[in-house]
């Protein structure tokens, strides 16, 4: 299985790499949003107190030739995201005030905003609840925590202090997000998808989540906020069921990567490379009412000549729908 859902993934990627530099197909722009209209909430930081991408990436640039013609879907469909981390990231620190004085333990060892736990004192650390009963359960000896920063895992050890009630660590944690995107592309020759176009990153420490488990879900959305300068606007939206569309396998630095439960219909569409694309009139795919995925005009105002996974291209929006009901490409389209 663990097979499978690699050489899915790989392909996913392969797809990506024969296309770096596109507007993904018909110009198909995607931006994800973390955050929810009620019924679903994004999740918030809680208070501790109680396959490798890049690489397969990079392989595959090394070994996979373009063939003469690569096809897959555009989709442009709005969809929702649940995402569980690889452990708790730590979110942020802050002071504990305390009888004797105010302090951190958690910064004293040597954690940072960004780091991930994964154990504590040798046991799996699944969850938020989970690493607040092992810090309840210290009364206050130190816990030895498996950290992993960036490709580097190592041990700290924290000295939980009694505070306002309770033994704390200074630490603000999150182990899921939840949030609407759009769907970029599926693949017919491996069921995979694609979406967002970039990372689902925290939205306190700033680096892409690791992913541990997720799905996409069905969304309706129900509003707009309007771009506008210095204000990249959102899709709003909630999930419409609780029966996941499909799996996610991967997060990194290019978007989410996945399989689906339901092939998509559609009209499969030529991939084109970097050197094949120009400045000039394009289409933007994307939903943003119940309408579902519609075209919109563009025009491609400048291609990065840079090598780089993301930001490859400047669009600016022309259809005067668009721009009257969102102001241009807003977070979720």
């Amino acid at each position: 299985m663990k097979t499978s859902k690699r050489r899915i993934f790989i392909e996913a990627l392969r797809t990506f790499a024969l296309s770096v530099g596109v507007t993904a197909l018909c110009m198909l722009v995607t931006v994800s949003l973390l955050g929810l209209e009620s019924p679903a909430k994004t999740h918030q930081a809680t208070e501790a107190s109680v396959f490798n991408a890049p690489q397969a990436r990079e392989e595959l640039r090394e070994q996979a030739a373009a063939p003469a013609s690569y096809q897959v879907i555009p989709l442009g469909e709005a969809f929702g995201i649940k995402l569980f981390t690889d452990g708790v990231i730590v979110a942020s620190l802050s002071d504990i005030y305390t009888a004797d004085g105010v302090c951190c333990p958690a910064a004293e060892a040597g954690l940072r905003p960004g780091d991930y736990l994964l154990k504590a004192n040798g046991r799996e650390i699944g969850s938020n609840s989970d690493l607040a009963h092992f810090i309840g359960q210290s009364q206050g000896e130190g816990v030895t925590f498996l950290v992993r920063r960036g490709n580097e895992d190592f041990e700290a050890t924290v000295q939980p202090v009694f505070g306002e009630g309770s033994f704390k660590t200074g630490m603000w944690v999150r182990d899921s997000a939840a949030g609407v995107g759009t769907l970029t592309f599926y693949d017919p020759a491996t069921g995979a998808f694609a979406g967002l176009g970039h990372g689902i990153c925290d939205a306190d420490a700033g680096n892409v989540m690791t992913l541990k488990a997720g799905e996409p879900a069905g969304i309706t959305l129900c509003g707009i906020v309007k771009g506008a300068p210095d204000n990249p606007g959102q899709l709003r939206g909630y999930f419409s069921s609780d029966e996941p569309m499909g799996k996610l396998l991967d997060n990194n630095e290019t978007g989410v990567y996945g399989t689906l439960n339901q092939a998509p219909q559609g009209q499969a569409t030529d991939i084109l490379g970097r050197n094949q694309v120009s400045p000039g009139p394009a289409e933007i795919m994307a939903s943003i009412d119940s309408g579902g995925p519609q075209l919109y005009s563009a025009e491609i105002v400048k291609i990065n000549s840079t090598d780089q996974p993301t930001k490859n291209l400047s669009i600016r929006v022309t259809d005067p729908r668009l721009l009257e009901a969102t102001g241009g490409i807003v977070q979720g389209m």
